[in-house]
Parts: C-alpha cells; sequence; structure tokens
C-alpha cells in the first residue's frame, strides 16, 4: 500500500466504534421472518444490506393465511394465502409493510436498509451504493447528504444509477477529518419508501 493511500474511516451511526471502508461491497445475506399463526411476523424489525434478501414464510403447517404488502405498494405478495412464501432483495430505505388480512390487528412489520460506502477511489472521494444488480424494491431513488452537522441537501432526485461516486465532481470536495451522511429512499413511480437509516463516515 503506498504512502499515498487514503483510508475512510467508517462510524456506526450514533456510536463511536470505528472500522475501515470495505474494499468490496458487505456480502448479501438472506433473513427469514416468519408469519405466525398468532397473527404477528417474526421477528418484526429488520434491519437488512443493499442487495440482501428478507424471505418471508408461513408457519409451516399452520391454517392462517397471510400476505406481505408494502405500504406504499413498492411490493406485494398478493391475496392472502396459507403457505406463504415470498422474497424480496432490497435496496436502501425503511419499508414499513402488513399483512393484507390481519394489519389491523397489529400485524405489521419494517425492513431498514442503511445505503453503503464500499470503495475508495484515488484521494478521498468515495463510493455510495443504494441499490445493486436485482434488488426489486425501487428503480429510482432520492439520495441526500450532510457535512458534519449542517443542514441536509440533496445529492441526487429520481435517480435511476444505484450507486455515485461522492466528492470527485461534486457535489463537494471531500476534506480529511470532516464527517459526511447520507439518507436514502427508494420509489416506483408515485410510490416511495420512507428514507433509509443515516449512514455517516468521517475521510482520514
Amino acid at each position: 500500500m503506498s504512502d499515498r493511500t487514503r483510508l475512510v474511516t467508517v462510524l456506526a451511526t450514533g456510536a463511536a466504534a470505528a472500522g475501515l471502508v470495505a474494499a468490496s461491497p458487505v456480502a448479501a445475506a438472506t433473513k427469514d421472518v416468519e408469519a405466525t399463526e398468532t397473527k404477528r411476523f417474526n421477528p418484526s424489525a429488520v434491519t437488512s444490506t443493499v442487495a440482501g434478501s428478507v424471505h418471508w414464510f408461513g408457519t409451516p403447517g399452520g391454517a392462517e393465511a397471510h400476505s406481505v404488502r408494502q405500504d406504499a405498494g413498492l411490493f406485494d405478495s398478493g391475496n392472502p394465502g396459507v403457505g406463504l412464501n415470498f422474497t424480496r432483495k432490497f435496496s436502501a430505505g425503511t419499508f414499513p409493510y402488513h399483512c393484507e388480512k390481519h394489519g389491523d390487528q397489529g400485524m405489521v412489520g419494517t425492513v431498514t436498509v442503511p445505503p453503503q460506502v464500499v470503495s475508495a477511489p484515488a484521494g478521498l472521494a468515495f463510493t455510495v451504493k443504494w441499490a445493486a444488480a436485482g434488488t426489486n424494491t425501487g428503480t429510482t431513488f432520492d439520495v441526500k447528504y450532510r457535512v458534519a452537522s449542517g443542514p441536509w441537501k440533496i445529492w441526487r432526485n429520481n435517480t435511476s444509477a444505484k450507486s455515485m461516486v461522492f466528492g470527485k465532481g461534486g457535489p463537494v470536495a471531500v476534506a480529511r477529518g470532516k464527517s459526511y451522511s447520507f439518507q436514502v429512499r427508494s420509489g416506483t413511480g408515485a410510490n416511495e419508501s420512507l428514507f433509509s437509516p443515516i449512514k455517516s463516515f468521517r475521510a482520514s
């Protein structure tokens, strides 16, 4: 590694722990959520990664008919049925959802997916990733950023890009020692997720 190689320190949001940005994306994994006979999603809150999957399934041998519908309509397993088996591969955002048949009885859940910092090109610029090939929870994305504790600003609106380099050609020059934060929401047409959890890091 040359003396000119720059390292970007990644800070977990709201925590003091830090590490180095990975040179490749975080490994995508599948998380299982059971639609139970007691009319609940278990677990009801799931944090996934960009390109990570969530698989919903009905209790084996169960008799209850369930479905999965994202509140804004970004994904829908169809009419409630016994033997639910449904998977989505996620882009960044916050995705509240419910069972069409039992949502009013408290059968609701949320999937949260922060964006990733996946590489550092030459200099202090870095790549922010919010979707990947095969993600099916949105086709356009709104991306906002802030520097340190400054105001949130729009980086991209309604973009179909899945990732972009920040600090190389805009929107700001990355400065050593400053922290940068991002939020993303996914959309399809008029349907949009909520903004993702904040992803923050400091250039060093």
